[in-house]
């Protein structure tokens, strides 16, 4: 009985396993088409364009890299000829001039350098131990972000909006933030008043991030 049992457990796997290998080649090959029937039939509470914003991106990254923080980013190659002060620098600025606050830096490489780095030793000894740069800059509009806590408290999680300027293993500068459209669009449509908030910090993040990776503003 119990090999019955098992063989009819290996057979169910076997046939959920290839179910899900042919449900994501057609979700794949036909995106629009089984973005609408998931979308519609299968999971009508969603944003209609959920799938298509959202989950088959993220599943396409997800598939390509097998890195599931890579299909939940944006990320903006830094142009060879800005320095990290003119992104920075940037940065700041289109944030102020888009009303929102700088709410935080945190030089996450540079702690790791002095913490790993014995007293005497700086930059420029032969004996340093450099780090990959990587920092971190936090935004925030505390009415914006309120609001969007009113609606669910998991937005908290979110907060504040943060991009990191980070230098691959190659040399080469990325500036990489949470692809706010999981937000937006990932689940029930967000109501009017909170949809435009949302809309507008999503615009904003982009100026800041795109700015700050031409060292333009």
């Amino acid at each position: 009985m119990n090999v019955i049992v098992n063989l009819v457990k290996w057979l169910l796997v076997i046939i959920g396993a290839i179910a899900t290998y042919y449900a994501v080649s057609l979700q794949i090959k036909y995106d629009g088409l089984t973005g609408k029937i998931i979308s519609e039939i299968i999971s009508p509470k969603l944003h209609p364009e959920s799938m298509s914003k959202v989950y088959m991106p993220m599943a396409n990254t997800l598939l390509d890299t097998g890195d599931i923080a890579m299909a939940s980013i944006v990320r903006v190659k830094v142009a060879d000829d800005v320095s990290n002060k003119d992104v920075e620098e940037a940065m700041e600025s289109i944030a102020t001039a888009e009303s929102i606050r700088s709410v935080g830096m945190l030089p996450l490489s540079e702690m790791v350098e002095i913490q790993t780095n014995p007293d005497g030793i700086t930059k420029g000894h032969p004996d340093f131990k450099r780090q990959r740069f990587l920092k971190i800059y936090q935004y925030c509009s505390p009415r914006i972000a309120m609001t969007m806590v009113g609606h669910s408290d998991a937005f908290s999680a979110y907060l504040p909006c943060r991009i990191a300027l980070i230098e691959d293993k190659s040399g080469q500068r990325w500036l990489y933030a949470l692809d706010m459209n999981t937000m937006i669009y990932g689940g029930a449509p967000l109501p009017d008043y909170l949809l435009e908030k949302a809309l507008a910090v999503q615009k904003t993040m982009d100026a800041i991030q795109n700015g700050g990776a031409e060292g333009d503003f």
